[in-house]
Parts: structure tokens; C-alpha cells; sequence
């Protein structure tokens, strides 16, 4: 049965090439939208690539602290609160320290590029999968050591030596001269994203070690998935033991450990301290939203297909006639239109990733990389299926609710 459903949707498609051409058209640029919406999404809060591991490792931005006169104050955490509470945790694999990235000037061959600059533990490479293109990374001796090395990625290698032969050689870095011992991959999510990174005890100031308060961030690894939610209790947990430098002033302190989707949900939470991110129902409204958006030219497909199906009442009056149900009439429609859906995200899907590339090379996003890979596809299928079954199913159910007389006379 669905073979000839198949065959019957073939040849009434290929017999109204303009209409197909316009519902086609409709239905490609709908589904190349979503497809895009859906890539860049994925790329965002499931990580791949460098932050491969993301499933199992969590991160710490901030912490909130209390006072008795409904006092609040949000910081990132310091070197010592990193030190003296959060790596002593027995849940995680790894803990890693690494500042934000901030802007600097390096001097090179006359020249000031302005780049980026972040200040990490060995650890930082042990738990983010960089891929090293030269050299190596700096490693716990280095830190303990306090050698003055720089790892820097590809752009930056190119940016600052003409022939890219990077290893080695000085950079002046805030009036020390750093040696190049790494080159890795340009990264582009939250915590891979940089151009420079140096060992934390090169940080020109030791104080950063004897403060609750600073610049750091903390990634987190448990050894499988399933540990990733006792390393969020941990915290809570550790943040109860938080004895801040100014106690009689603060009584409370707050701290969880996110994942990237987390971190993103808590941006739009009222409370971004509570123990549930968000990240449920930041999703169900992503879902909402781009359903919204497929519902209007859903809409219009509906009217397009019900006139299509007006000039089929001949037929339907003929199978009515013979004993078709009405069940089967809406089977065989919807299988139309969703045959066609398909075919259009077959071709969504080519100008999708045709999209993404020129958005990768436009360095709109720097150092991002996007593209259409099985989880989008899965999705795109998914998206494409309901965007058929959405607007097909109004105008199958009311073509198949014909009077097989009327229907045989040509008549709605």
C-alpha cells in the first residue's frame, strides 16, 4: 500500500510542476532556517571538538555570598577558594583553574597585535581536548616552576611569525619575554576560546593566591557521565563550608557547578543561584519558538495543499466510491506531502551546510565550527516530519470528508 501511496504521490507532483516548485520552494527555506537555528545550537550547548568530554565535566563561573542585612555579591572565585576548597573534592577526576580571557598587547618584530590572554593550570589541558599542532603544552612542572612558556593556537602563530614557524621563539608578553612552546587548534566554545595561555604562576602578582575573590574559573571532570550529578551536590555542599574573610558581615555562601547548558539557562533565570538551572524549560521555549516559527508558512502550505486537493475530488470521490475509508484517504495525503517535506529537507540540508561554511570562513563567529553533522540530521528529520504531518493533516482530514457524489461531480 505505501508503495503505490509512493508512486501516486510521484506522479501527481510531477503533473503540477508549478505548484511543487512553490510548495517545495516554501518548505526548503523554512526547514534551511531551522536547520541553521538547530546547527548552531547543537554546536553551542552540546560541545564537540575541544570540549568533546562536556558530558562529563561541569564548570564554576561565580559564586553568591550572603550578608544579614539581605546582602548579595556575586564574584568569580580566587586562586586560594579554587585551592583550598574545590580541589580537594572527592567526585571529580579533575579540577582545573583558568582565568577569563583578556586582552593584551604583544610586541613582535616592531609590531603590537592586540590578542587574548588566559592564565590556566596543567590541568586545564588534561581535562579540554586541544589538538596540538606543534610542540607541546605546558605541564604541572612548568606551573610549579613558574617558567615563562606560552601556548598559542594557529591564528595567532600566523598573525605573529610570518612563516608560522612559531616554536621557540620569544614573544613579549606585559614586559616578560615568553618562549612559544605549543600551537594548538583555533577553539571557539566558553573555555577553549583564546589566543594565548600562559602557566597561573606568572601571574605578575602573587596575591591571586590568597584570595576568596578573582578572575578564575573552575572546570571540573568526573571519570563517567554518571558522576557529573554527585559533583553537583559536592559543591553545594563545599559552599555551605565557604568561610568568607569578612564572616560576621557574611553568613551565606552559594555556588553550583554548570554544565554549558546550565550556564546558559541561569542567564535567564530570576534566580541564579537555585539548584535547578533552567535548563528544561529553556529548552521546551527553544522548542515553542521554532515551532512558532514553522507554524506560519505551515499555515500557508495548508491552503495551497487544500487547493491541490479541491482539483483531486474526482478521485477522491472514485476511491470513496470503492470502499475507501476515510483514515486511509488522510494515510495516503499525508504521505504526500510528507514524501515532499522530505525532499525538501534533502535540499535544506545541502544549502544548510553550504550556509555554514561560508559562515565559518566569514569569521563573523571567530574560530567557530559548525556543520551538518548526524545529530542535526536526526533533528532535521524529526523538524521535517512534523513540518509535513502540521500541514498536511487539516487538508487531508477535510478532503477526506467528501461526499463521494459531489466529489465524483467535481463539486467541494
Amino acid at each position: 500500500m505505501l508503495k503505490n501511496y509512493l508512486r501516486i504521490a510521484m506522479k501527481v507532483y510531477w503533473r503540477r510542476k508549478m505548484f511543487t516548485a512553490i510548495n517545495l520552494s516554501c518548505i526548503v527555506l523554512t526547514l534551511t532556517v531551522l536547520l541553521v537555528v538547530t546547527a548552531i545550537l547543537e554546536t553551542t550547548l552540546y560541545p564537540s571538538g575541544v570540549e568533546h568530554r562536556s558530558d562529563r565535566f561541569l564548570h564554576i563561573d561565580y559564586f553568591t555570598k550572603y550578608g544579614s542585612n539581605n546582602d548579595e555579591w556575586s564574584n568569580g572565585l580566587g586562586y586560594k577558594l579554587i585551592d583550598q576548597y574545590i580541589r580537594p573534592m572527592k567526585t571529580a577526576e579533575r579540577v582545573a583553574a583558568v582565568t577569563s580571557a583578556h586582552a593584551v598587547a604583544v610586541y613582535q618584530n616592531d609590531s603590537v597585535e592586540q590578542l587574548s590572554i588566559r592564565y590556566a593550570d596543567a590541568e586545564y589541558w588534561n581535562i579540554l581536548d586541544f589538538k596540538i599542532l606543534a610542540g607541546r603544552v605546558f605541564t604541572l612542572e612548568d606551573v610549579e616552576q613558574g617558567h615563562f612558556v606560552v601556548v598559542i593556537n594557529a591564528s595567532t602563530a600566523k598573525k605573529l611569525f610570518k612563516d608560522g614557524m612559531a616554536l621557540g621563539k620569544k614573544i613579549n608578553i606585559r614586559s616578560h619575554q615568553y618562549e612559544v612552546i605549543g600551537v594548538v587548534e583555533d577553539g571557539f566554545h566558553s573555555y577553549s576560546s583564546g589566543d594565548l595561555w600562559v602557566a597561573s604562576s606568572t601571574i605578575p602578582s602573587s596575591d591571586y593566591r590568597n584570595q576568596l575573590m578573582g578572575d578564575f574559573s573552575v572546570l571540573m571532570m568526573a571519570k563517567e557521565t554518571s558522576g557529573v550529578a554527585a559533583m553537583k551536590k559536592e559543591i553545594r555542599d563545599i559552599a555551605k563550608t565557604i568561610r568568607q574573610d569578612d564572616p560576621a558581615k557574611w553568613h551565606t555562601t552559594k555556588m553550583n557547578a554548570d554544565s554549558t547548558l546550565d550556564s546558559y539557562a541561569r542567564g535567564f533565570a530570576s534566580d541564579s543561584q537555585a539548584e535547578e538551572s533552567g535548563a528544561s524549560e529553556m529548552l521546551m521555549w527553544i522548542a515553542v519558538l521554532m515551532f512558532g516559527f514553522m507554524l506560519l508558512p505551515a499555515l500557508n502550505l495548508v491552503n495551497l495543499n487544500i487547493g491541490r486537493m479541491m482539483e483531486r475530488s474526482s478521485e477522491i470521490g472514485v476511491r470513496k466510491a470503492f470502499g475507501a475509508s476515510r483514515l486511509s484517504l488522510v494515510w495516503q495525503f499525508l504521505v504526500e506531502n510528507v514524501i515532499l517535506s522530505l525532499f525538501g529537507c534533502v535540499i535544506a540540508l545541502i544549502f544548510t551546510q553550504i550556509f555554514l561554511i561560508w559562515l565559518c570562513q566569514t569569521n563573523v563567529i571567530p574560530h567557530l565550527k559548525v556543520e551538518v553533522n548526524s545529530t542535526v540530521l536526526i533533528y532535521g528529520i524529526v523538524i521535517t516530519i512534523i513540518f509535513g504531518l502540521v500541514s498536511g493533516v487539516l487538508p487531508a482530514w477535510r478532503m477526506s470528508k467528501l461526499d463521494p457524489v459531489f466529489a465524483l461531480k467535481g463539486n467541494a
